[in-house]
């Protein structure tokens, strides 16, 4: 059966060359642009599970004005490592 199927597939696929090509390029981009998205998303999530009390974990948002423009920062001084 599955034999049958690929079989028609490919002979699908060799009729309309140039757009059998486009499809299976889109859905190629598609599938690696989803995966990037994907370990991105992955990464973001899971950036504080190395440590032990990531509950109490914090960051500091700085905003510095640089030539009229407003440059958000986030750090963590070292004088607040301590508490």
């Amino acid at each position: 059966m599955y034999r049958l199927i690929f079989k028609t597939a490919f002979r699908s696929l060799g009729k309309t060359e140039p757009n059998s090509f486009l499809n299976i390029f889109g859905l190629a981009i598609g599938i690696a642009c989803a995966s990037l998205i994907f370990l991105w998303v992955e990464d973001e999530m899971t950036f504080n599970d190395v440590y032990a009390k990531k509950g109490r974990l914090y960051a500091v948002d700085i905003n510095f004005k640089y030539n009229h423009d407003i440059l958000p920062w986030v750090r963590l001084p070292r004088a607040m490592a301590g508490l």
